[in-house]
């Protein structure tokens, strides 16, 4: 994957540099990593109010910039979205319970922005895709922070999103077990339903498909709406070239579509 990376970042760059908006850096907390970028349509009247979209960067939790990812922001841009990546504290100084709860304060930062009629997307890639995963599973507490509505749409690429499967499983379980997306997965909530996109490459060597596969079957056994689409002979950056056009731009684009 190291190997990809310059290519993949080239990618991004040039994606960018299509990019008509306008972005802010925005911090939601006292630590320097704990801010938000901020992106938005620079034509006003392609804005939608109240449409948010949170989307979560990769790099196994201790790497990684959300600046880098901002051209995850251009199909919800396209349906008038406002899109929020945030950034957050890292190992070794904090653990994942405090990344998590990182998370959760810039999500409650931008409650009072999106007014009544909320429509709310999330979305990551890698960490991300498990960060996005957990603050999903939680619509209670997305409406405690003042958001009129929890999410509707769920987008996780190559998410590790049970931890038991990783390497490093043995070392984040038991004690991260109340922020493993596996295990804290709830039945959808009645009045938020909420939908779910899996990508995830078939030969990915970083976080293999079962994480998906596992997490599909748990969430279609409790009821919920979601589809996993695999990326044949895709590996680990596969799952996130939908930004620049490439492979499941058409699924990501239908996904996220309102109305």
């Amino acid at each position: 994957m190291l190997l990809n990376l310059p290519r993949y970042w080239a990618k991004c760059r040039e994606a960018q540099a299509t990019m008509d908006v306008h972005q802010t850096k925005v911090a939601y907390g006292p630590h320097w990593r704990q801010y938000a970028i901020v992106v938005r349509n620079r034509d006003e009247t392609l804005r939608r109010p109240g449409r948010y979209a949170f989307y979560f960067h990769g790099g196994a939790w201790t790497f990684g910039k959300p600046e880098t990812f901002t051209p995850a922001a251009i199909p919800w841009l396209r349906e008038g979205f406002t899109v929020v990546l945030p950034s957050y504290r890292r190992p070794p100084m904090v653990g994942l319970h405090r990344i998590v709860e990182d998370c959760w304060s810039a999500v409650s930062h931008f409650a009072n922005k999106a007014g009544p009629e909320a429509i709310v997307h999330v979305g990551g890639i890698s960490a991300g895709a498990h960060l996005a995963a957990v603050l999903a599973t939680q619509p209670k507490r997305w409406l405690r922070a003042g958001w009129s509505a929890a999410p509707e749409r769920a987008l996780l690429c190559a998410g590790p999103l049970s931890l038991g499967l990783l390497r490093s499983g043995r070392f984040l379980l038991p004690r991260y077990a109340d922020v493993d997306a596996i295990q804290v997965v709830q039945p959808p909530h009645p009045e938020h339903p909420l939908r779910w996109q899996l990508l995830h490459g078939t030969i990915d060597p970083v976080v293999a498909p079962a994480h998906s596969e596992v997490f599909l079957e748990k969430l279609r056994a409790l009821g919920h709406q979601a589809d996993l689409e695999y990326l044949e002979g895709g590996r680990h950056l596969d799952a996130g070239r939908w930004m620049f056009g490439g492979v499941a731009r058409e699924t990501v684009e239908e996904f996220i579509k309102v109305g």
